[in-house]
């Protein structure tokens, strides 16, 4: 292991954790004052805390890389690459972060946030946003469960 204590680490992955506890209690709030089909800043809204989540997981994808891996993935694609990396188990380094259900569930975020940020917020479609609002608090049970064993194991090899 290139680092002997991960204590910084884990206080950082913590942190990141907290703020996306953060962001799905704002976007039940912001279920909760829709009244069916949302308007277009209630929309923006909920596109704009889809897009914040997986970048909050990215920051926390991005620590992981740098301390552990030694790098981030380059090139156009690195984005796709780090998520694939943190499915993975580098030999000698770590377990896989998460697994390659969550992997892809999280691709379709990572592909919403790359769209979210290309497009004017009146060009987005409720269609679109609705079902990864509604799979976001699963998923974010899933995320903790998979942080939660991998933070287990950075204090077992502290």
């Amino acid at each position: 292991m290139a680092v002997d204590n991960f204590s910084p680490l884990i206080s950082e992955i913590k942190s990141e954790r907290d703020r996306l506890a953060s962001l799905i209690e704002e976007l039940q709030d912001l279920e909760d004052e829709m009244d069916g089909e949302p308007t277009g800043v209630e929309l923006r809204a909920a596109a704009s805390i889809l897009h914040d989540y997986y970048t909050g997981l990215e920051k926390i994808f991005r620590l992981i890389a740098l301390e552990l891996d030694g790098d981030l993935p380059s090139g156009e694609d690195w984005h796709k690459r780090l998520l694939d990396r943190m499915a993975a188990k580098i030999e000698d380094l770590r377990p896989p972060v998460i697994d390659g259900e969550l992997k892809e569930q999280l691709a379709e975020y990572l592909r919403f946030r790359h769209l979210f940020r290309h497009m004017y917020g009146f060009e987005l479609r409720w269609t679109r946003c609705k079902p990864l609002v509604q799979k976001l608090p699963r998923i974010h049970r899933k995320i903790t469960s998979a942080f939660d064993e991998f933070e287990d194991f950075l204090r077992e090899v502290d």
